[in-house]
């Protein structure tokens, strides 16, 4: 079980990377915190900077060869993966660059303007506390959809690059807008989808902790946190796959 006492000790002397062990990466805590800091622009650790392009790296890579599996329909092979993975890497890369500037952008403007401004007058016109609440939930709502229409550009562009065989990232991006353009209804829906799976996933995690009490605590705990994480991709993948099949099909590109 967690030494409360040690943990406290710890904090008092840890810094860089180690600073980041609080108690906000146990159990469900963790995927609360990150979605609290994402809708409210809450600056994170610098410390954690290497490990997160480390892992945009190796995303960009892993993209490649799944990409070219979901296309294929069939199972690649260890080498055909290992090759899609390094011929797309650097587009990919740049993909996700492009979307990160994007988000940046929009954290910079469109969110600085909402929580600032807007929402300070939406607060002072509001007669309770929760009817200021909920002005915030929709102006989240409105700031999150922006969020999600860059990220769908950058996931469309990538699956444009592997079944269009494309290899500009500004004709890829344009693709995938154009194609978001002729289809948004059945993209947003798709992606909708993947949001009610994520969110049901997470309302039973929660669900689970909170009356699970300390039964669910220490070894129990990190368990159960690794199976949210492997769920979690597992949604992520079937929305890939799902967003390769039907880029082909309204496309009218065979698949491969």
């Amino acid at each position: 079980e967690i030494d409360a006492e040690w943990w406290m000790a710890f904090r008092e002397h840890a810094e860089g990377l180690a600073a980041t062990f609080t108690p906000a990466i146990l159990g469900v805590a963790a995927p609360l915190d990150n979605l609290s800091a994402m809708l409210d622009g809450t600056a994170r650790p610098l410390a954690i900077l290497g490990p997160v392009l480390l892992s945009a790296l190796v995303w960009a890579w892993l993209w490649g060869g799944l990409l070219e599996r979901f296309h294929s329909a069939r199972p690649i092979g260890v080498r055909a993966f290992w090759d899609a993975g390094w011929r797309h890497l650097w587009t990919f890369v740049a993909i996700s660059l492009a979307a990160a500037v994007a988000h940046l952008v929009l954290y910079l403007t469109v969110h600085a303007v909402l929580f600032g401004p807007v929402f300070g007058w939406l607060a002072s016109v509001a007669d309770t506390e929760r009817a200021a609440f909920v002005w915030r939930i929709v102006l989240y709502g409105i700031f999150g959809a922006g969020l999600l229409a860059v990220s769908m550009v950058a996931d469309f562009a990538r699956v444009s690059v592997v079944v269009r065989s494309q290899r500009g990232v500004r004709q890829a991006m344009a693709t995938a807008a154009t194609f978001l353009r002729a289809h948004a209804g059945s993209a947003v829906t798709l992606y909708l989808l993947a949001g009610v799976l994520f969110a049901a996933m997470l309302g039973l995690y929660v669900t689970g902790e909170v009356y699970g009490g300390t039964r669910l605590g220490g070894w129990r705990s990190i368990l159960i946190g690794q199976g949210y994480i492997v769920a979690r991709l597992a949604i992520r993948l079937t929305l890939s796959a799902a967003g390769v099949r039907l880029f082909t099909r309204l496309q009218g590109t065979p698949a491969a």
